[in-house]
Parts: C-alpha cells; structure tokens; sequence
C-alpha cells in the first residue's frame, strides 16, 4: 500500500477502513470483493482532510469520485455530504 508518510498511520487506515466498510458506493463489499477496492482514493482523502477542507469541500471530492471515475451519477447529494461528515470526524484522531 502507498500510505501517507506525513501523518500517522492510523488516520490513513481509517479512511482506508471507512470507504471500504461504510462508504463502499458500488457495493463491493456484499460481493466479498477485497477491501483494495477504493485504495487508490485514500491520500487524496487524508490529504483533504489534513488541509481541514470544509464539508462541501470534501462531500464534492466524493462525489467527483461516484460520478466520474465509477460512472454512478444517480447518488443523492446527501450521499456525499454524509460521508464527508463521516471522514471529517477522523481528524485529529
């Protein structure tokens, strides 16, 4: 895995951990897919959030992501938003 060197692991695994487990927008994880699945979108998520990007900031990030890169344009805003709180609560952890 590429981990983010400045900050401590643990913020990394969480973000790792939280798109796998909770985020997880095309479902990966009701296949049984391997958690690698979003490990690509990580640092630049521990990025936004070391930088202390606001909510809308981030939640457009995500859904950048859905939308573009996976193609899904049919996820409610509050889909987004939602996550985003969800990361921005890891910092400082």
């Amino acid at each position: 895995m590429n981990k983010n060197k400045e900050e401590p692991l643990d913020l990394y695994d969480l973000v790792y951990d939280y798109l796998h487990e909770s985020w997880d927008p095309i479902g990966v994880k009701a296949f049984g897919e391997p958690a690698g699945e979003y490990s690509n979108y990580v640092d630049d998520i521990v990025l936004l959030i070391i930088r202390k990007v606001s909510l809308k900031d981030l939640a457009n990030h995500l859904q950048k992501l859905v939308e573009e890169q996976m193609g899904i344009d049919w996820f409610p805003r509050n889909f987004h938003v939602e996550a985003a709180y969800d990361l921005l609560e890891y910092r400082g952890k």
